[in-house]
């Protein structure tokens, strides 16, 4: 298994998604958010890509890389997180910040890294913890080979679940140019998000 053909049921979910007709409105919460993702690069070594919320009213909503606030549909929304969750439940690396290395000619790819909400073990109402899962160096192009097996786990390429969910959340960086993003969305999103470095 070199390269495989990447796929998903809910490739284009970004495309289908619309504009949120209040954006400057929208404020979000921690007790809201499903789902983050942040990139590492030397370009960008603090980068933003998505994060996902569902609030009181039950829509889901998108902030992505250009910090745009967007209406997700409620299949695209409930197979990412369902997706996140299976991811959840793989073997852990062993690695910093749980990192699954694929196998690349270069050094220095970048890392996107995962970032779940699960309901937190404290008492406090909309205690969210996020539980990271990083994939260094992902593209749909190219194999899935790790750079480090789990050799206990047979485990060689990336797992499905994974590729598939690194691949949708990417989709929220098309579009992306560095220095033109709404910086204040962006930078409410990583407020919510706490300290994650």
């Amino acid at each position: 298994m070199s390269t495989a053909e990447w796929s998903s049921g809910y490739a284009d979910w970004h495309s289908r998604a619309t504009p949120n007709p209040n954006p400057t409105l929208f404020e979000p919460t921690r007790s809201a958010l499903s789902l983050a993702v942040l990139r590492n690069d030397p370009v960008q070594p603090e980068g933003f890509t998505l994060a996902l919320f569902r609030g009181a009213t039950d829509a889901a909503i998108a902030v992505d890389a250009m910090g745009r606030v967007l209406q997700v549909t409620a299949e695209d929304y409930e197979g990412i997180i369902s997706l996140a969750h299976e991811v959840l439940a793989l073997p852990s690396t062993g690695t910093f910040r749980n990192t699954w290395a694929l196998k690349r000619p270069t050094t220095s790819q970048p890392i996107d890294r995962i970032l779940v909400a699960v309901k937190g073990s404290g008492d406090l109402e909309g205690d969210v913890e996020l539980k990271e899962t990083s994939v260094q160096g992902f593209s749909k192009q190219l194999t899935m080979e790790l750079k480090r097996p789990l050799t206990d786990e047979g485990i060689t390429h990336l797992p499905l679940s994974l590729s598939e969910l690194a691949g949708l959340v990417l989709e929220a960086r098309e579009g992306f140019v560095p220095g033109d993003e709404d910086k204040r969305m962006v930078t409410k999103v990583k407020d919510v998000l706490g300290d994650v470095n």
